[in-house]
């Protein structure tokens, strides 16, 4: 083998091994990469899990002790028109509707202040993804 031949073989080789060095090194960003995303996507499936069905549960509870209450006021409003329908029927009906009008006021309050209070749905995801963020940035 002639110095010649020998050495285009070696820049030959210190360029494929080069090559091979690089391509390992994207290869690996690469599958770093798709396992963070992976991981936050992880993360935005639980949360979405448990945001529904905390809310389906809230749901749930808050419309059994509606239809409680309300078939409660509406027995003791029957009782008290039955009382009162051979004197003052208008006043015992009456009554009872401004009740339930009442009450209807009053839970849809309670409903709209709920609904405000609970924390948005995928928050600690999109938290991660901001600290991530800045994390690739260089911000600490």
């Amino acid at each position: 083998m002639t110095e010649e031949t020998a050495t285009d073989h070696d820049t030959e080789h210190r360029g494929q091994s080069g090559h091979a060095g690089h391509t390992g090194i994207f290869r690996g960003l690469f599958e770093s990469v798709i396992e963070a995303v992976r991981t936050r996507l992880d993360l935005a499936a639980v949360e979405a899990e448990i945001f529904v069905l905390r809310t389906l549960r809230m749901l749930l509870w808050a419309l059994a002790a509606v239809a409680c209450a309300l078939l409660a006021l509406a027995f003791a409003v029957v009782a008290v028109v039955a009382a009162l329908w051979d004197t003052h029927r208008m006043v015992g009906v009456l009554s009872g509707a401004g009740l339930f009008v009442v009450l209807a006021i009053v839970f849809g309050y309670i409903a709209s202040r709920t609904f405000k209070g609970r924390p948005a749905m995928l928050e600690g995801t999109l938290q991660q993804l901001e600290t991530d963020q800045h994390r690739v940035s260089g911000n600490p």
